[in-house]
């Protein structure tokens, strides 16, 4: 792969999850000496109690993009995880600027418009629909069960449930309205668990590819942060 770049990261968390997922790559990272902020989304983890109908996904564009403008960050290579990849266009829109590159990190890589719930697949979406009108109000999805991760001990696997937060379903069922720009065009990088059976991420690795970008692959399943540190690190240093 080609080297990559020095300065700092902003580690973006996917659905349910915040920023304590990414505490060991982040302290790994900075063992290296490389700068780390991991923000939590509104509504998430510690920031739980602000979940309301109307938090979206565009909220979460703001999050990421105040935290990098008020501490005027430059030089940014921009992680995102899972959902995260959905923020990614107007993020590129609206800090082209202060990014270098964007790494995908099992990501949804959207075109400009797309909702998360047409980016995971259809039976995923029903699921978590159904899930929201019978246990969330309508308005926020509870958390999946942590049996899809495929984690590797029972202990691990119960101290990522119990971090588990809801998700308002608006950020899933509603497309980002904040200005876009075509990722496809920037440099990126994609990394892609190479155990998961099925993977439906194949589809977005291959828009990597198609994109020029490298992409990468190795064990730990959804949640490597989490599972397989050592290869996240390597692939963001």
């Amino acid at each position: 792969m080609e080297p990559k770049n020095h300065g700092p990261l902003v580690l973006v968390h996917g659905a349910w999850h915040g920023g304590w997922c990414w505490r060991e790559v982040a302290d790994k990272l900075e063992r290296q000496g490389r700068r780390c902020y991991a923000p939590t989304l509104s509504g998430l983890a510690h920031r739980r109690a602000g979940l309301s109908r109307e938090t979206s996904a565009d909220t979460h564009v703001d999050d990421v993009a105040s935290l990098i403008e008020a501490l005027d960050l430059r030089g940014v290579t921009l992680v995102l995880h899972s959902y995260a990849g959905l923020l990614g266009p107007a993020l590129l829109h609206r800090l082209r600027e202060r990014l270098v590159e964007i790494a995908w990190l099992e990501a949804v890589i959207p075109s400009p418009g797309q909702r998360m719930l047409e980016l995971t697949t259809p039976e995923a979406a029903a699921r978590y629909v159904a899930q929201a009108a019978s246990r969330g109000e309508g308005w926020w999805m509870p958390p999946p069960d942590v049996a899809q991760f495929q984690l590797p001990s029972d202990e691990m696997a119960q101290a990522v449930a119990r971090q588990l937060t809801p998700q308002p379903l608006r950020s899933f069922a509603e497309p980002v309205t904040a200005p876009q720009a075509e990722v496809r065009g920037f440099p990126g990088r994609y990394l892609l668990a190479s155990d998961r059976s099925p993977q439906p991420y194949l589809r977005y690795a291959a828009i990597a590819r198609e994109a020029g970008w490298p992409v990468a692959e190795a064990p730990g399943g959804h949640l490597m942060m989490l599972t397989n540190s050592d290869a996240v690190v390597d692939f963001l240093s």
